[in-house]
């Protein structure tokens, strides 16, 4: 009797670690990346704008697992180098599927300031729930006061496009304060 009494503890401290041992891992499941990543299906931007113009990045995605999160925005400017990363929130009604543009406002802070025929380069790609990323998408851009921003190609030439966010990034001419 008393090595029943003793081995049931024994017994159910062996049950109680199998039974933690296996809901960790299943709970770790949850939580490791899975599912498919977004794709961006089709992108333009025009490669050249006015200064103090707003750029549109038109994109078109979709996510099978309708969790899409953010637009990941990284602007390198020709002689500065890679800045750091703009995040823009997915709405709720793109998740799983969307077609619109992203805006972005080249006269922002010193934009209007910055020398002729600057060059900058923006890479974007879309981060879902589980960190999964789509391909990146690079689009060129110089600012020119000649410069005109082009209508933009099927299948963003017909019917109206949803407005999926604006990038924040503020252009800074060589010298402004920061």
């Amino acid at each position: 009797m008393r090595r029943l009494v003793n081995g049931i503890p024994m017994l159910i401290l062996v049950s109680l670690f199998l039974l933690m041992t296996c809901c960790t891992t299943l709970g770790d499941k949850g939580t490791q990346p899975g599912g498919s990543p977004p794709v961006i299906t089709n992108s333009f931007a025009s490669k050249e704008i006015p200064h103090g113009d707003i750029w549109k990045i038109y994109l078109e995605a979709h996510d099978s697992d309708g969790d899409m999160r953010q637009f990941v925005c990284v602007f390198n400017r020709l002689g500065y180098g890679a800045h750091s990363a703009e995040y823009v929130i997915v709405k709720k009604q793109h998740r799983e599927k969307m077609k619109g543009y992203l805006t972005f406002l080249s006269g922002a802070g010193g934009g209007r300031y910055v020398a002729e025929w600057t060059r900058l380069v923006l890479t974007v790609y879309v981060r879902d729930r589980t960190g999964l990323t789509s391909d990146k998408v690079v689009f060129p851009l110089v600012l020119s006061q000649s410069a005109k921003q082009g209508p933009p190609p099927p299948p963003f030439d017909a019917g109206e496009l949803d407005r999926l966010g604006a990038i924040a990034y503020e252009l800074k001419a060589p010298g402004a304060a920061p």
